[in-house]
């Protein structure tokens, strides 16, 4: 007697579709993807000269509208919280670089007490957001 031997059929991944999976897969991410863009108060900047980029990282954003509220990181605080906030994120990263975005319009006064609240905080790394000056 003559033992008949059966191929053993290979396991296979169908793949006539893993195209299509994967165009569904970057519709799916593109749709759910939320670009956020710098929030803040409605502030008109002043305008200079000359400017000078600053990195991405390494950044705390720090909005003061012309009314005197303040804004760090998109979260509206009390002028005394600055203080506490800006020690933890220098505790945190001693590299962090605090940009003030004010307002043309802000008073005098406000600007004075925020800057003494850095200085308490001891975040002397400080840049103040300007727009350049078109034309001449």
């Amino acid at each position: 007697m003559r033992i008949i031997y059966k191929k053993k059929e290979q396991a296979t991944i169908p793949t006539a579709s893993m195209a299509d999976i994967a165009f569904l897969l970057i519709i799916f991410f593109m749709v759910t993807t939320i670009f956020r863009a710098d929030e803040g108060f409605h502030v008109v900047i002043p305008q200079a000269e000359a400017t000078k980029k600053l990195p991405k990282k390494n950044i705390a954003h720090l909005w003061v509208s012309k009314q005197g509220l303040i804004s760090i990181d998109d979260h509206i605080v009390a002028l005394d919280q600055v203080r506490f906030i800006m020690v933890e994120k220098v505790f945190e990263n001693p590299n962090v670089i605090t940009s003030i975005l004010a307002d043309q319009d802000v008073p005098y006064g406000v600007m004075n007490d925020l800057f003494e609240q850095l200085q308490k905080a001891e975040s002397y790394k400080v840049s103040l957001t300007t727009k350049l000056k078109k034309g001449g």
